[in-house]
Parts: C-alpha cells; structure tokens; sequence
C-alpha cells in the first residue's frame, strides 16, 4: 500500500514521507499528500507555497490543514483560515504541559488523558491557524474553555474539539 500510495504523489511530497523512517508514519504523510492531490487538485509541486514558517498554503485556492497521527490522516478545507491536530489517546506527558501549557490548562489537564490530549491538539491546531508553528510559544495562550471563540495573537479563532475511534481532532 505505501508503494502505490507514494507512485502517485507530487515529487517532493514523495520526498518528503520517504525520509520518514516509521514505515507507518510514512504511510500516513503519503495518503496526507493523496487527500490533498485529490481534494485540492495538487498535482504538481509549485502548487503548494510556504509561508514565513512552513505553513503550506495554495496562492489560488482554498485555504487548508493537514495533520496525521498512528491511524488515521485528516485535511481540512475552508474558504477561510483554519488548522488542524489529530492525536490518538496517550498517556499524560507531563513534560509536555509544563513547557506548553498555561497554569490553568496544567491543571485541567491533570484530570484526564482526554483532557490533556484535547487542550494539546488545541494548541497544534492554534499554531497551525497562526501559521507560526512554535515560533509563537504555546504557554502564551491559552485554549480553555474549548469549544469557544477565543482572541490570541490579535485574532479571533473559533475552536471545535471532537474525537471519533480513539482519536481527538
């Protein structure tokens, strides 16, 4: 399956889930690079753009998010801003929230993996929308209540926290 899926990509997205040494990591960047061939009609490798911190965007089209994690691959496709995370069920990191995390959210996470891994997926997805990746430090903000509006780095941003079959998006 990863050979057929990889044949059918764009150069340098062939490129890209090759340097992947996680065969099944690999297989998730490639049917990632064939949603957005199909959906987004990406058929060569100019078509994709980057931004200031590797935010990938089409300068004639839709905007868009991608992400990937064990099982599953996810794109989302609007005719405004948007980002997206997906993670499967973890454990706790611990680590993690202290270096990402606002107090608050330190604490709501504590009470469960599900909530550790919603504010998380929160945050990627945040820094996504932004374009900045982790350049804009995730302990700056902060994503609780989920589910709401929230106003950071001078924009407004809606957020919407879901999970289907062991996934959090």
């Amino acid at each position: 399956l990863y050979e057929e899926c990889i044949s059918l990509l764009p150069e340098k997205r062939k490129q890209k889930a090759e340097r992947i040494i996680n065969k099944n990591e690999a297989l998730l960047s490639a049917t990632a690079g064939l949603m957005m061939k199909e959906v987004l009609g990406i058929s060569e490798d100019g078509m994709i753009k980057f931004g200031e911190h590797g935010k990938p965007f089409l300068e004639h089209g839709p905007c868009f998010s991608v992400s990937h994690s064990r099982r599953y691959s996810v794109l989302a496709v609007s005719e405004n801003n948007i980002g997206i995370d997906i993670e499967m069920h973890e454990t706790l990191n611990e680590q993690i929230a202290k270096r990402c995390f606002t107090e608050k959210e330190q604490e709501f996470s504590k009470l469960s993996t599900e909530n550790f891994l919603r504010i998380w997926t929160a945050k990627e997805a945040v820094l996504k929308f932004l374009g900045t990746g982790f350049s804009f430090a995730p302990k700056k903000f902060s994503v609780l209540p989920l589910s709401k509006e929230h106003e950071i780095s001078g924009q407004k941003i809606k957020l919407f926290c879901s999970d289907i079959n062991g996934a959090i998006f």
